[in-house]
């Protein structure tokens, strides 16, 4: 494999970013970025990325990547969160997805579902929820039945985020009713598109439409779209698990606004805060401060060994579990510091200050962080079984054939 000539992905940026974005990035001119950040076409850059292979450059060709080794494509990455390039498809699919095909995939479904989600072209969410299966996600019930290529997909799934939006889906769906609950499930891609797929979608507290509910009515499904091996989907969703935990950590190089996968305000925003309501000053406000702080950057050294764990080409283990319970303790805790330095204004605001009523909707929003992705106390249950290596919760139910466990 020969050696990337760092200068071709150089040229690349110079022909695809706004004229001074490199220098304005390399010399730390925050105002000049910021200002170039807002005439950028942030989709339509991404996907000429991913078409360019550097989106994930350490993916093979014909999967929509350049085939580098892991330190080369490291380095490339490196080179565009330096210069605060926006790299990451919109979407599940390439955080949550794409691990997912790349170790349980055939090469023939590789080479369909991969590069459309390195260019963002098909977004993806996921279909795993069910109103009957949420913490115990195994006891599913949409059905899949196969049928010659094709597969006959019955269902309803919910919490379904941004299913309103997506081209494609991630599916767990019960192809064997006659083994335990783990050994019965697929793992499957489908299009949102296709008929007897119809989006629902749920008003959260904050009045965001984000969530969805999903009904899949005799849906098709090729089989060229399926993801594992019949019967082997729960391991591949073990894999996907594994990457939201860790997305869900909140582990990101920066983070400057409050429209993060988790949502809620920066500390730096609840200081700017603090500030403006001449609090700076109060003891009591500049210990809870610190405290914020110092949780936030404990959070970061923890994840950074997931990180580094990740770029070794390791497995997602239970740093993932311990870094999303304490980043949603974190961040709801600094969201309550925020409501209370606002005060009153917390409560009643509007006219022409708008900025209360954005700390407040971003408030609400974090209610959710210790229930999406799995609860805080599964989480915990992961962390007490894997890492301390405490006994499992008795289950009488355990290894009987998934029809005729009660339900």
């Amino acid at each position: 494999m020969s050696k990337p000539d760092p200068r071709h992905l150089e040229q690349f940026l110079r022909d695809e970013l706004p004229e001074g974005w490199i220098e304005a990035a390399r010399s730390g001119d925050e105002a000049r970025l910021d200002r170039l950040k807002d005439s950028l076409d942030n989709p339509g850059f991404v996907r000429r990325l991913g078409a360019a292979g550097w989106v994930a450059p350490h993916w093979a060709p014909e999967h929509g990547g350049r085939g580098l080794s892991i330190d080369d494509a490291q380095g490339a990455l490196e080179v565009l969160d330096s210069l605060e390039v926006p790299r990451v498809p919109r979407g599940s699919g390439f955080v949550l997805a794409a691990p997912t095909i790349l170790q349980w995939s055939s090469e023939e479904t590789k080479r369909r579902l991969l590069p459309p989600i390195a260019t963002g072209e098909e977004r993806w969410c996921q279909l795993f929820s069910e109103p009957g299966a949420g913490s115990d996600l195994a006891s599913l019930a949409t059905s899949a039945v196969r049928d010659g290529d094709e597969w006959l997909v019955n269902g309803q799934k919910v919490w379904t985020t941004f299913g309103h939006e997506s081209e494609f889906a991630m599916l767990l769906a019960r192809t064997d009713t006659g083994v335990a609950k783990h050994q019965g499930i697929t793992y499957f891609g489908v299009d949102m598109r296709s008929p007897g797929v119809e989006v629902r979608p749920l008003i959260n507290m904050a009045g965001q439409v984000e969530f969805n509910e999903v009904f899949l009515t005799n849906v098709r499904v090729p089989d060229l779209y399926r993801i594992s091996l019949p019967g082997k989907g729960w391991g591949a969703a073990l894999t996907t698990l594994g990457a939201e935990r860790f997305a869900l950590s909140g582990m990101r190089k920066k983070r400057k606004a409050s429209d993060e996968i988790l949502g809620g305000k920066t500390i730096e925003q609840v200081i700017a805060a603090a500030r403006e309501a001449g609090l700076t000053d109060d003891p009591v406000v500049r210990q809870r401060i610190a405290r914020e702080w110092t949780r936030g950057r404990l959070l970061a050294l923890t994840s950074q060994r997931a990180r580094a764990a990740a770029t070794a080409g390791r497995a997602p283990g239970p740093e993932g579990s311990i870094s999303k319970i304490a980043k949603a303790v974190s961040n709801q805790s600094l969201q309550v510091l925020a409501m209370e330095i606002l005060g009153a204004r917390a409560t009643a605001w509007g006219g022409v200050d708008a900025e209360p009523g954005d700390f407040v909707e971003q408030f609400l929003r974090t209610r959710a962080n210790s229930i999406e992705g799995g609860t805080s106390e599964i989480q915990r249950n992961i962390v007490g079984e894997r890492v301390l290596g405490l006994p499992r919760e008795p289950d009488p139910w355990l290894g009987q054939p998934w029809s005729i466990v009660p339900r």
